[in-house]
């Protein structure tokens, strides 16, 4: 069987009209939270949504200096740069970010580099997480369309190389993406949470845009998505009374007892917020294999 030269891409429009859909978001939520219990220590480093836009900023970085040397190579000021005005986060946290990844061995000074830059490239481990990462989303969109894209990717692991940072530089235009709405702010800003709102809501139905009530969705223990994930009793405990008085969450007992509920306004929001992501995979890896368009030319930074 022929693998397609340039898979489909999707707009998030028409992501979240598709029945399919639930299919692809679900898939990727089972493999994610699988990824996080295999590798917490390694999760946990990118586990709130600032983190998890600078790690894929760096790793773009690092992609485009690999594919042309006469790009910028990761460092303090590159990472700076790379931001821009998005407001994503400050300088004095990428400086901190990238010290971080240094230390826990994410990444490593980069060889022959100019000391006084402070240039540094992703260790294989970033590289091997990011793969994992891409290739999650990639075998998610297949299921909407049987689209080759995971085989495409085995077969030709280059590939990474060109559509990681176009997948970064797009999220990063994207405000409705790291700025999201408050319902998902209140998770994703905070370690682990949105492993928690993965677990939450990756088997829920898709609600009626008009339905508002509650969406029953079983036991639910915040005592135990701490254990689960690696959060303190205390966060997990903070981050859901958050999300209660919010009225995003509830249970038919006093003390988070007996059945859970989710309104169906964070279902809608989680979807769309999800859509973003995946339009912009679904674009960026068709741009890769194609090796044409705006975002073939340009570089983060």
């Amino acid at each position: 069987m022929a693998l397609p030269s340039a898979p489909r891409s999707y707009t998030v429009d028409t992501l979240v009209r598709m029945h399919g859909f639930r299919d692809c978001l679900a898939s990727a939520a089972h493999d994610l939270l699988e990824t996080h219990l295999a590798l917490p220590r390694e999760v946990h480093y990118v586990a709130d949504l600032q983190r998890w836009m600078l790690s894929q900023i760096t790793i773009a970085l690092h992609f485009e200096h690999r594919r042309d040397p006469a790009r910028p190579p990761i460092s303090p000021a590159n990472l700076v740069r790379a931001i821009g005005d998005s407001g994503i986060a400050s300088r004095n946290t990428a400086h901190t970010f990238l010290m971080e990844m240094r230390r826990y061995h994410f990444v490593t000074p980069l060889a022959r580099a100019d000391g006084r830059q402070r240039a540094v490239e992703a260790t294989e481990m970033s590289e091997g997480l990011i793969r994992r990462y891409f290739d999650i989303h990639l075998r998610a969109l297949d299921r909407l369309d049987d689209g080759g894209r995971a085989a495409l990717s085995r077969a030709r692991p280059d590939l990474l190389h060109a559509a990681q940072p176009r997948f970064a530089r797009k999220l990063a235009a994207r405000r409705d993406w790291h700025r999201p709405p408050a319902s998902i702010a209140k998770f994703v800003s905070s370690d682990s949470g949105s492993s928690i709102l993965h677990d939450l809501i990756a088997d829920v139905p898709p609600p009626a845009e008009d339905a508002t009530a509650p969406i029953w969705v079983g036991t639910v223990s915040p005592k135990v998505l701490s254990s689960r994930y690696r959060i303190s009793r205390t966060h997990a405990a903070r981050l859901f009374a958050q999300a209660r008085e919010a009225g995003l969450i509830g249970w038919a007992r006093p003390s988070n007892r007996g059945a859970c509920w989710i309104s169906p306004q964070l279902v809608r929001d989680y979807r769309r917020w999800q859509a973003i992501k995946f339009a912009c995979a679904s674009s960026a890896f068709a741009e890769a294999c194609a090796g044409t368009g705006s975002a073939a030319t340009e570089a983060i930074g």
